[in-house]
């Protein structure tokens, strides 16, 4: 253990640096990238070309000693994958410049923020853009389709061999779902995430789904989406939260218990909107409001054994958890 910057106490070193994680972190991104550029084209390329070199910019203005750590592409990757395939150039820039500039150092900088830098920029602009992301109708590859979890008269029923492969997908993220599975297992064979995250999320979205009462618009506009998990798993952003946004070791508490805790309550806040509310995903919702629960669910797992005198109870926590000074993705 070596003192932290501050010389307040002990800071636990696991050996993971920032650029290994950044690392990993972009090449299980990359066949999400590939996927989403083989199914909407040139479009998909423009968003990731700007909405990275957006990041890297802004990164570099407010920390140049940093701006090469590789945050800023992952930051710039993730942006783009919450993008639609039809927006504009400018939304995935602005989009980018939100996350690191208000998401990432204007709330303390690389491994301080409490935001996911990438959500936070997600629900920002769907307020000062909303038509760029609740189009009840997109224009894709030369069709109108509604994406299958809205709950307008304009949706309908898709199959799951559809949903795998992305053919109704309406972000980049969901291009196509396999190869989501496939960067995800690419961070849990490196050991980079927690599996038991993704796995958690994806099971309380699962259980939601059987047990909540569906909703007045689902009822009278999108039946099929009531009582099925698979509708829920394999549709919007739900497989790209679990395996790459609620695995942010920044964002997310700092023991597995607590992580577990945390992912359920993202669960909950995504079903809720997807059953009772307009809104046909709300995974970015879902993910700043349980980034906004970890203070207190850390100081209950940790601080609340301690002041105890359970000592020997603290909960278990993970090296990857534990790179001492860096940070995660955000």
């Amino acid at each position: 253990m070596t003192r932290g910057r501050s010389g307040a106490g002990p800071v636990i070193h696991s050996g993971r640096t920032t650029p290994r994680l950044m690392a990993h972190a972009v090449a299980a991104l990359a066949p999400i990238a590939l996927a989403s550029t083989w199914r909407f084209g040139t479009a998909a390329s423009v968003l990731f070309g700007v909405a990275i070199a957006t990041a890297m910019l802004c990164d570099a203005v407010c920390d140049r000693r940093n701006a090469n750590d590789g945050s800023a592409v992952v930051i710039g990757m993730i942006v783009a994958c919450l993008m639609p395939a039809t927006a504009p150039w400018w939304l995935a820039a602005a989009g980018s410049a939100i996350a690191v500039l208000l998401g990432k150092h204007a709330l303390g900088g690389l491994g301080r923020n409490l935001f996911n830098p990438a959500a936070l920029a997600r629900v920002l602009l769907m307020g000062l853009a909303p038509a760029a992301f609740f189009s009840p109708l997109w224009t894709i590859d030369g069709r109108t389709a509604a994406t299958p979890l809205a709950k307008e008269l304009g949706a309908s029923p898709v199959t799951v061999v559809d949903l795998l492969l992305g053919l109704d997908s309406v972000t980049l993220g969901d291009a196509m779902p396999v190869a989501v599975l496939v960067g995800g297992l690419v961070l849990i064979a490196l050991r980079t995430i927690d599996w038991q995250v993704p796995l958690c999320y994806l099971g309380a979205i699962s259980l939601l789904a059987l047990v909540l009462p569906p909703g007045e618009r689902i009822v009278g506009h999108a039946p099929w989406l009531a009582g099925n998990p698979m509708a829920h798993l394999l549709n919007g952003s739900t497989l790209f939260c679990a395996f790459f946004m609620l695995t942010d070791p920044v964002t997310a508490p700092f023991t597995r218990p607590g992580r577990l805790v945390f992912c359920t309550l993202a669960a909950a806040y995504t079903m809720v909107v997807r059953y009772y509310t307009p809104y046909p995903d709300g995974v970015a919702f879902a993910v700043l409001l349980a980034n906004a629960s970890v203070p207190f669910i850390d100081r209950k797992m940790i601080w609340g054994s301690v002041g105890r005198g359970a000592s020997d109870e603290l909960p278990a926590v993970d090296s990857q958890y534990l790179a001492g000074d860096e940070g995660g993705q955000g």
